[in-house]
């Protein structure tokens, strides 16, 4: 047996050559299917590892940044990432051995040249996976970092073994020798890992079973007859709250606050009417993407991620996505009258003691103007305000951020605009104080707007120090105990005891679908891009 062909019966032990993949040098490319049929085989085999491996990062940072989730939401994922990386890496192998053959001066002839176009090629494997991660809202956390990290370089190593024993047939001739790296089989222990690797990701979400819902915990409350109105104001900022002598005189307290962490508006306000971080109410995003079967939503989503936006529904936030209550939806579900309009993640309805109108209905009704989504909020509120008198109410206006940081316009339309916004909120508070209620208004510049957020009361009240003290502060106020989940504190300097935890949110609605006109509605205020 000649020296080419014991090499060639060592390589097909190893799993690296198929019968013919060894005459690709002596075949016509664009003439013979055996030299396609065996190229395509040999990609394939190479794609299928680089798919197994490629996958691994990828879904451990979604499983990071959207847990908790199903095992049949972490199983679709890790499929949606392997056929990608499948493709992917076949394209690759297939480009990058079509390369070699037709230019003859890139000829392997050292096992360094071909370990040099094996890293290169790994390197531009790579490149996707992090384009892909960059184009992530919000930052990674360390554990992101470290596992995604550790998977991406076992990827890169991987990744190149494989890719040089897919192109080794080209270098048999010149070398006359097996590189050191090849010397022992590696596509079933490549194999096996692989699979290890997959168990580590997908066993703890078989075995973690869902959470249950418990019953919502027994407090202790005290008497009050405070009637309160919280008024939220998306884009409202301390200066120009200030800036509007007419609307400052309306309170006894203007306190600048420090800016609310948080990727998203409907993360930072759900932040507000929660008390709690988004590690705990769940709220992280405006869109959300639902796999087939799925009961949760991704809603850390790379905008890069073409495949999953594609495959999976894309929709608005349904309100089953909130893990935490709202204060008013505590105070309602122990006796106390009240209403919420127009607040992220709620939906229409009507308990004993709860009246909510979510957002869907008023966006919808709005016609893509941001002034007339105010304007329906308002008129709603005060109607069902002058209906039931509710002890608590409030009211989310987001007109104001939609035209200073979300569509195009004119300076002068504006400038306009925004005075109009201003004259809205305004003439709501008044309306407010003369149906006898104490108004508390808080309001949180938009993303990519400058200034710090702000506080005021129509009550003397403490300093506030951030946004997260607006809880505690109400469940003083109507005689409720803040809980150890919320950061903040009173501003009443009333400091009692506190629960524990409220709980998870109660909820018996099912999955939501798509509302496609609040989705447009989104989409053309520039909530969604």
């Amino acid at each position: 047996m000649t020296d080419v062909e014991s090499l060639r019966a060592q390589l097909r032990d190893r799993g690296y050559l198929s019968h013919g993949i060894e005459r690709w040098f002596a075949l016509d490319p664009w003439s013979s299917r055996t030299f396609w049929a065996e190229l395509a085989t040999v990609a394939a085999k190479a794609a299928t590892l680089i798919a197994l491996f490629g996958s691994l990062p990828c879904v451990a940072v979604m499983l990071n940044r959207n847990r908790p989730l199903a095992g049949i939401e972490t199983l679709e994922l890790f499929a949606i990432y392997a056929a990608t990386w499948l493709t992917i890496g076949f394209a690759v192998v297939l480009a990058v051995a079509l390369l070699l053959k037709i230019r003859p001066e890139l000829t392997i002839d050292t096992s360094r040249g071909l370990l040099a176009i094996s890293i290169a090629t790994s390197a531009a494997l790579l490149v996707p996976l992090g384009w892909w991660w960059y184009e992530f809202d919000g930052t990674a956390s360390a554990v992101e970092l470290a596992a995604g990290g550790a998977l991406a370089t076992i990827f890169f190593l991987v990744s190149t073994i494989v890719v040089s024993a897919a192109l080794l047939s080209f270098s048999i001739y010149e070398l006359q020798r097996i590189p050191s790296i090849h010397q022992k089989p590696r596509g079933v222990p490549l194999a096996m890992a692989a699979a290890m690797l997959v168990a580590v990701l997908l066993v703890p979400a078989y075995a973690t079973p869902e959470r249950r819902e418990q019953p919502p915990p027994l407090v202790v409350t005290s008497p009050s007859q405070h009637h309160i109105a919280l008024v939220g104001v998306d884009g409202l900022s301390d200066d120009i709250l200030r800036s509007r002598p007419d609307l400052a005189r309306e309170f006894a307290l203007i306190d600048p606050v420090k800016r609310m962490d948080g990727a998203s508006t409907t993360e930072r306000w759900a932040s507000v009417g929660t008390g709690v971080p988004a590690t705990l109410h769940g709220v992280r995003a405006v869109e959300g993407v639902r796999l087939a079967g799925g009961a949760h939503v991704l809603q850390s989503v790379s905008r890069a991620d073409f495949v999953l936006r594609s495959v999976g529904e894309r929709q608005p936030l349904p309100p089953t996505i909130r893990r935490r209550d709202y204060v008013w939806e505590i105070f309602a579900g122990r006796g106390v009258p009240s209403l919420a309009v127009d607040w992220w993640t709620t939906s229409d309805a009507r308990f004993a003691a709860l009246t909510s109108i979510g957002q869907q209905t008023i966006f919808a009704a709005a016609k893509n103007n941001a002034l007339a989504i105010d304007a329906g909020a308002e008129q709603r509120f005060l109607h069902e305000l002058d209906s039931s008198q509710p002890r608590f109410a409030t009211v989310y206006l987001p007109a104001l951020d939609v035209i200073l940081n979300r569509v195009a316009a004119d300076p002068s339309s504006r400038l306009s605009a925004s005075i109009r916004a201003l004259d809205a909120t305004l003439a709501l508070v008044r309306s407010l104080r003369q149906r006898g209620y104490d108004v508390l208004l808080v309001g949180l510049p938009g993303e990519s707007q400058s200034g710090r957020a702000v506080f005021a009361s129509t009550m003397s009240m403490k300093a506030t120090a951030s946004a997260f003290d607006i809880a505690p502060t109400l469940c003083a106020l109507m005689g409720f105990p803040a809980s150890a989940e919320m950061p903040g504190t009173s501003l009443t300097g009333e400091a009692g005891p506190r629960i524990a935890s409220y709980g998870s949110r109660v909820s018996s609605e099912a999955p939501a679908t798509l509302n496609q006109e609040y989705y447009d509605t989104l989409r053309s205020l520039g909530y969604i891009r």
